[in-house]
């Protein structure tokens, strides 16, 4: 179905930069979706009423329940198991004590009406969640609104929020997108999620990409700004949208478009084709994911590997993930992979990234505060557990533990430590259990000031380029009045990427790079001349990686990067960068892939 690219007169413009939270390119109308409204009022009940009340909220408890489970059920025959757990968190709720004891106290010794208890209490949490500012809490203040929601459509007997039937597919515009909502589109009904709010671990975000449908969260107004029917376009893979496009930002949305669908095409007859340069050296490409079902599909894009699975996305559910969860969601994608290996990456926890049961709130700097591999260490109980769970999910020996932050020989020694005790403890248990390669994070100064020791105790290097920046330039990656700062071409971190090379060369043992400089083609080109031999990142990054890879000679890009080391700061390197490799990346037509300034 074709869509008609005309405004009305006079609608006025806007280019709002948000994040990217699923990759790709959509054009079209927007459908705006609105929380649902319901009007209540504070109602006193006789007593003759109450036992009714607490009788119907019984019922409307059991219909919630089991409306939720069936959409738990669709969504994990659909989507997988782990998106599907997102759900647990709603139905926990349902029967959490401080929701249910509430309502009951204020029904029996308040005598109020159940719309009114329900009301008060649900929006009560709402705002106490609300007023804690970090995601996880965000999210769970998200599921009470989904819920509540939910609850009063069972009570009016209506339909909860959802499309609108339409004559073609459109662009879902809004606050926020519950999973329920995005569960309930079928698919070709949609062709993007733009919202104000969320980030990439948002519920919305993990389903668009599981979904693979492009969205951009984080936009602040989009919801107020955008008109019902209004033209839009969603540039996932950038992170933008742009309301009411003029003709030019339309032709160069199909031009992305066309060189995004012709990669796509591309990748079935070139995926096969090994990542070597012109002059033979083989780069490794690897694949970052953060969900087991993304597993299935790498290997279509190219990859010879997982170079990444942050396994904290198996703990952002309501509660810890048992063994047997963990077990399960790691032996998936090591069977799904092997005999090609798999690094994953332990327990992340803490800074932007909260995990219920574990993080610590209100922390005065959580990114150097209580997390990654300190947590770890702290509780043993929950590094132990998953510990176990890698070890028997090992059944192929495919298997890579990655560290996080670690920041100096302690702190490796003490996780390798724990790591021959649960072995050892399983195999007196008879497990027979594969060698495991150890490696570690580079991303804390520190680590590179000490990495030639670093090299001599571990297995392999995966330098994470976005915390090394964020703690090289002491600059908060999440802070937009100083984004500009994040600069990855810093001399300074240029020159510990390299350090970090030569020493792990040294001892023998590979580099890889596992931040967001790996899909970046200039960055790409730089990290090659610098010697990095694995560059690990988002699937649909790979393609163009290896058409990259293909194209160069290594002793060139070598040369190159050995000058750029020798600039004074990140602006001449990166004009020196367009100068050498701009136009022979335009020459792959990959001018879609390139991270430009936003407009």
């Amino acid at each position: 179905m074709t869509i008609s690219t005309k405004n009305p007169p006079k609608a006025p413009r806007y280019v709002i930069n948000g994040l990217a939270t699923s990759p790709g390119y959509a054009l079209g109308r927007v459908h705006k979706v609105a929380a649902r409204e319901v009007t209540i009022v504070e109602e006193d009940i006789p007593e003759e009423r109450v036992n009714a009340e607490l009788h119907l909220f019984q019922t409307t408890l059991d219909k919630t329940f089991k409306e939720i489970t069936k959409i738990k059920e669709a969504t994990l025959e659909r989507v997988g198991a782990n998106e599907a757990r997102i759900f647990d968190s709603h139905l926990m709720i349902l029967k959490d004590p401080m929701l249910t004891g509430s309502v009951l106290k204020i029904i029996k010794d308040k005598r109020k009406s159940l719309r009114w208890a329900l009301h008060t209490t649900i929006t009560g949490l709402i705002t106490q969640f609300e007023q804690i500012k970090n995601e996880m809490m965000q999210e769970r203040a998200m599921d009470l609104r989904d819920l509540y929601n939910r609850i009063f459509s069972i009570l009016d007997d209506s339909a909860p929020v959802s499309a609108t039937h339409l004559d073609e597919p459109v662009i879902y515009v809004g606050h926020e997108l519950s999973p329920s909502l995005l569960m309930g589109i079928k698919p070709g009904e949609v062709l993007a999620f733009a919202t104000d709010s969320g980030g990439r671990t948002s519920h919305t975000s993990i389903l668009a990409r599981a979904m693979q449908v492009p969205s951009v969260s984080g936009l602040r107004n989009i919801s107020a700004l955008a008109q019902e029917g209004a033209l839009i376009i969603v540039d996932g893979t950038l992170g933008l949208v742009i309301l009411n496009p003029n003709e030019s930002d339309i032709s160069e949305f199909r031009g992305k478009q066309d060189v995004y669908l012709q990669q796509q095409r591309e990748l079935f007859t070139m995926r096969q084709l090994e990542p070597m340069t012109r002059d033979g050296k083989f780069i490794t490409l690897h694949a970052n994911i953060e969900l087991p079902i993304e597993a299935d599909k790498v290997q279509d894009y190219g990859a010879t590997g997982i170079g990444l699975y942050r396994s904290e996305f198996l703990f952002f559910g309501h509660s810890l993930p048992s063994l047997e969860e963990q077990r399960e969601a790691y032996n998936h994608i090591l069977n799904e992979l092997a005999p090609c290996p798999v690094t994953i990456r332990t327990l992340d926890a803490g800074g932007d990234k909260l995990v219920s049961e574990i993080s610590v709130l209100n922390e005065s700097n959580p990114f150097m505060g209580w997390r990654s591999i300190r947590v770890c260490l702290d509780r043993v109980d929950i590094f132990h557990e998953q510990l176990k769970a890698l070890l028997t999910a090992n059944e192929k020996g495919n298997l890579r533990i990655l560290l996080p932050m670690i920041s100096g020989l302690h702190e490796l020694r003490q996780a390798k430590a724990h790591i021959r005790a649960c072995q050892e403890e399983l195999e007196q248990e008879g497990h027979k259990i594969p060698h495991v390669e150890v490696g570690i994070m580079i991303e804390v100064p520190a680590a590179v000031m000490q990495v030639e020791q670093l090299a001599k105790e571990a297995d392999f290097f995966s330098i994470g380029t976005n915390d090394l920046i964020q703690f090289t330039l002491a600059v908060d990656r999440t802070n937009e009045m100083i984004a500009d700062m994040f600069e990855p071409h810093h001399p300074a971190i240029l020159n510990m990427i390299y350090m970090t090379v030569v020493a792990a060369h040294k001892e023998g043992i590979p580099v890889a790079v596992c931040g967001e400089m790996s899909a970046d083609p200039f960055s790409i080109l730089l990290l090659i001349g610098l010697g990095v031999d694995e560059l690990s990142m988002t699937p649909w990054s790979i393609m163009e990686a290896k058409k990259i890879i293909r194209s160069i000679n290594y002793e060139d890009v070598n040369e190159i990067a050995l000058h750029a080391l020798k600039l004074d700061d990140a602006e001449s390197v990166n004009a020196y960068l367009h100068q050498r490799y701009a136009q022979s990346i335009a020459d792959l037509g990959i001018n879609s892939y390139v991270p430009t300034k936003k407009k």
